[in-house]
């Protein structure tokens, strides 16, 4: 029984050659699933690309400089957890510096 053919992942000048990564080399490039990627790219998780949907259809766009630095570790990344922790502290802080400034104007009145 001949033995499966294993096609090594992309090097990063192959990957720096695309205008738009295909979803398929990306995946091996990082050494994700293709699925495990459409999924990341639909939800707005991968920080170097982004997926649009039209008329039930999916398109993808994945940046190849961005791609080459997630691989490497020099893309900042962050979990939507922590993106909505941030969020909530910046409002609350608004809200604390609004409503103090609506209780003095309110005990400067009475």
């Amino acid at each position: 029984m001949p033995r499966p053919q294993i096609i090594p992942p992309p090097t990063d000048a192959e990957i720096l050659e695309q205008r738009n990564v295909p979803p398929y080399m990306a995946a091996r490039y990082i050494g994700w699933g293709t699925s495990t990627l459409y999924r990341a790219l639909q939800e707005g998780r991968a920080p170097f690309g982004f997926a649009v949907e039209c008329d039930g259809h999916w398109s993808y766009n994945i940046s190849p400089g961005l791609l080459t630095k997630y691989k490497a570790g020099n893309l900042p990344t962050y979990r939507l957890k922590e993106v909505e922790d941030l969020a909530v502290e910046g409002v609350e802080r608004i809200l604390d510096m609004k409503l103090g400034a609506l209780k003095r104007i309110t005990e400067a009145i009475l």
